[in-house]
């Protein structure tokens, strides 16, 4: 092949070509228009004299350039003359074919990184974004977006030239500019499940920062956050008081400070033991998780609280039939105003002041929260480390106040239309993982429990029962036929902190590879050591199970009713994990049990935006009325809830034919040694630890 020029009005496309020019992009060849002009052609078009006509020549290899060429030309920009430097080679189709497959196959194109790199180059040297853009046949959005992803963080960046990750999720990176907090969200998703999933790394990137109207924001004020030294990042159309909070760690530092100073004047208004400060907008289960509940009376609402509640409740009825006859939205929305103002008076006018005696109040405390406009709320409920005594008389306590147990988050008697009855399988596994998760990290806790659990399981298949064992307890530890589940969503909270309680475990002596000298070593550890790794060992042979459907265990519901387990407390349904998987209708429904007003607000929404703002209604995020967040922030599907299988005087975990003292063959105890009964386990455990 030789290497010449000919003029543009000789050269036609070749059918032997692969590529077709039907197959052209238009704005690819727009593009490589542009950059013909700006730069000529770079490499020369592959031809051959045309077999029909020999004065034409046939384009075998670069007819995406003839195009562009075309494309100049019939612009007004080349004249029709205008030489076009080729390599002539000989007319042979085959070896056309065969050129044109070569240079199609083996062309590489510029990968995102390289091209980032690039237009910083050029920028660099003094070329703006506009000069760019026109040079390379590009929009200037384009320009700045790669300008954007050539200055991530050095690992980011790194990992998108090295094909670690994909460009959606260096552009989910890319969400914000600032380099500090992109590299936090890296390490918290590059290792992580969310590690190609773009959508997770920017509620990631969201969460380094704040927003401007977030309620810890309000609380601390912007003023006060950038004379601390915090900076706030906005967009060209942010309004005062809007925009991302950089530096979360400042704000939370500020916000603590408040609290703190709120907390020490509300524990000397209320002259209670302790007030925690909490930079949250809702208490923690870490914080309450070694605490018991304090149930306290209230007092009685004076005369005048009570005639007003009368009047309220009157007008409740009578805007609920006005709501019923009237067709104008108008007027529907004024009356649905007025019941929300009446439902807070009423809510308000119900908290009366608490009754908590001289004694109690020496270890009686409370937390003190960000309410949703920002101000400092102290929390409604009562806590103490002291277990509360129990009359002979009285039920065993769950620790859960009268008709607020964990098998009321859902009434079973309450019927619920088919709302979850035809779960995805996919889901229905994931909730029979998340439920037995649950369960497990209750048992990891309570030595004594799991000490009972595995001895009945060890003890039971040699104590004459030789029948099928419905304990959904594999104490061997062996196969626990575990379900598939859902993929890519984040572990749940429960899960987290088994991994937790396994990690704060020393493990040295189980690396040993002689057994019996691994055993020796076991021994070595102290009695709390050993029977905590019991607890986790026995939490690890349970099998996923539901309350209710194939993966029902009667057992287990009885195992977390008898714990007092509030499912609320360790797992709320998320977008990812739960929302997204039902069907709109059902999704209506769950919002209908909380609320039945919403499922009218929400009929016309699209299912995307529904399962978000029932994430942020389940999760305590959404501002509404306090008696309906109490009943979102309690809402789990019954399928999760622990409901207890036996009535009060029976102590069977099954079908209620019988009592555990006909099967051991001695008077059952009455409920007022169930303390004694504790301290009794505790003792056993240690006898246990020290026999080992």
């Amino acid at each position: 092949m030789i290497t010449t020029t000919i003029p543009f009005a000789k050269l036609r496309g070749s059918d032997a070509n692969v590529r077709k020019s039907s197959t052209y992009a238009a704005a690819g060849i727009a593009a490589l228009a542009a950059s013909i002009e700006g730069h000529g052609l770079l490499q020369p078009l592959i031809v051959a004299p045309s077999r029909g006509r020999k004065a034409l020549f046939d384009v075998h290899a670069g007819g995406r350039r003839l195009a562009a060429l075309a494309l100049l030309v019939e612009a007004g920009k080349l004249g029709k003359d205008h030489p076009v430097e080729v390599r002539l080679c000989e007319d042979e189709d085959a070896a056309a074919r065969e050129l044109s497959l070569a240079e199609n196959l083996l062309h590489e194109p510029m990968t995102a990184a390289e091209e980032c790199t690039a237009y910083r180059d050029i920028i660099a040297e003094g070329a703006s974004a506009e000069d760019v853009a026109r040079r390379f046949g590009v929009t200037v959005r384009h320009v700045h977006g790669r300008m954007r992803l050539a200055d991530l963080a050095e690992p980011i960046f790194a990992a998108l030239a090295e094909g670690r990750i994909t460009l959606d999720v260096a552009k989910a990176y890319g969400a914000t500019s600032d380099r500090v907090a992109q590299l936090s969200a890296w390490e918290r998703c590059s290792d992580s499940w969310a590690a190609d999933n773009p959508q997770a790394i920017r509620r990631a990137i969201a969460e380094t920062g704040l927003s401007g109207r977030d309620p810890l924001a309000l609380l601390v004020g912007e003023s006060e956050y950038q004379a601390a030294g915090g900076r706030i990042e906005r967009d060209l159309f942010a309004a005062e008081g809007e925009g991302t909070w950089i530096d979360a760690d400042i704000a939370r530092d500020l916000a603590m400070k408040k609290l703190t100073f709120e907390a020490e004047v509300a524990r000397l208004a209320t002259k209670l033991a302790w007030v925690k400060p909490v930079v949250a907008t809702r208490v923690p289960y870490d914080d309450t998780r070694d605490l018991q509940g304090y149930f306290p009376d209230h007092a009685e609402p004076s005369p005048d609280a009570q005639e007003r509640m009368a009047e309220i409740q009157r007008r409740f009825d009578a805007i609920g039939e006005g709501l019923e006859q009237t067709e104008d939205e108008d007027a529907a929305q004024t009356l649905y105003d007025e019941q929300e103002r009446l439902s807070a008076e009423y809510d308000a006018l119900c908290k009366t002041e608490a009754i908590i005696p001289d004694e109690d109040r020496e270890h009686v405390g409370t937390f003190l929260i960000i309410g949703a406009d920002g101000t400092p709320e102290l929390v409604d409920r009562y806590y103490t480390a002291t277990k509360p005594a129990r009359s002979d008389s009285a039920p065993a306590d769950t620790g859960e106040e009268d008709g607020d147990s964990a098998s009321d988050a859902i009434d079973p008697d309450e019927e619920q239309a088919g709302l979850l009855d035809a779960l995805p399988r996919g889901l229905e596994e994931q909730l029979a993982k998340d439920r037995r998760d649950i369960l497990a990290l209750h048992i990891a806790h309570d030595p004594a429990l799991a000490l009972d659990l595995a001895i009945f399981s060890l003890a039971r298949d040699r104590a004459g029962h030789f029948g099928y064992s419905d304990t959904g307890c594999s104490i061997r530890i062996t196969d626990r036929f575990e379900p598939a589940g859902l993929k890519d969503i984040p572990p749940s909270g429960a899960r987290e902190q088994l991994e937790q309680v396994r990690v704060g475990l020393p493990n040295d002596w189980a690396l040993i590879e002689d057994s019996f000298a691994s055993f020796l070593a076991f021994r070595a550890l102290d009695e709390d050591t050993r029977a905590s790794w019991l607890a986790y060992a026995v939490s690890q042979s349970l099998q996923a199970s539901l309350a209710s459907g194939e993966r029902n265990k009667p057992f287990q519901s009885g195992l977390g009713a008898l714990l007092g387990i509030d499912v609320a407390q360790h797992w709320r349904p998320g977008a990812e994990s739960f929302f997204d998987r039902l069907k709109k209708s059902q999704i209506l429904g769950v919002l209908g049990e909380i609320d039945p007003a919403m499922p009218g607000r929400y009929a016309l929404a699209k299912k995307g935006e529904l399962a978000s703002a029932a994430t942020k209604l389940c999760s305590g995020e959404a501002i509404i009325e306090p008696v309906i967040r109490e009943r979102a922030l309690r809402w789990v599907p019954e399928q999760l809830a622990f409901s207890p299988t036996v009535s009060e005087d029976d102590t069977i975990v099954g079908d209620g034919e019988g009592s555990s003292a006909d099967i051991a063959g001695e008077e059952a105890k009455p409920a007022g040694e169930d303390e004694q009964e504790d301290d009794e386990a505790e003792d056993v455990v240690a006898d246990f630890a020290r026999a080992a």
